[in-house]
């Protein structure tokens, strides 16, 4: 399940991945997503991570195709987990693609990293 967190605001989007996450539940949350980027032309997107997988291959697959196609239109991304190996995988991945890792305990930094709102 995805679900848009209650905090979200103008180009600053939060997401909740929790349960199993379904095609459906892409089909459901892209097209806010392309109306915020259509509107702001970049966002900034925090990802809660609880405990998600996806239901099937092609939930994956149109989840990741929707990133890869829209990475151009991210400013910053922060990843929030609750695992050491989330925050391993994170570091990993933000070598690539520039998302940063927050621990659960520590989400409002989060939210004020991707507001641009630093210590």
């Amino acid at each position: 399940m995805l679900k848009i967190l209650e905090r979200s605001h103008g180009n600053f989007i939060g997401i909740e991945a929790s349960g199993e996450i379904s095609e459906n539940d892409i089909s459901e949350i892209t097209p806010q997503l392309d109306e915020l980027i259509e509107r702001y032309g970049k966002i900034s997107w925090l990802f809660v991570i609880k405990t998600g997988r996806y239901e099937t291959v092609r939930a994956f697959y149109e989840d990741i195709s929707w990133l890869l196609r829209n990475l151009k239109h991210f400013d910053r991304m922060a990843i929030v987990g609750e695992t050491k190996a989330e925050e391993l995988l994170v570091k990993a991945d933000g070598l690539l693609f520039g998302e940063k890792y927050f621990d659960i305990s520590a989400i409002d930094e989060a939210w004020k990293y991707i507001e641009g709102i630093e210590n």
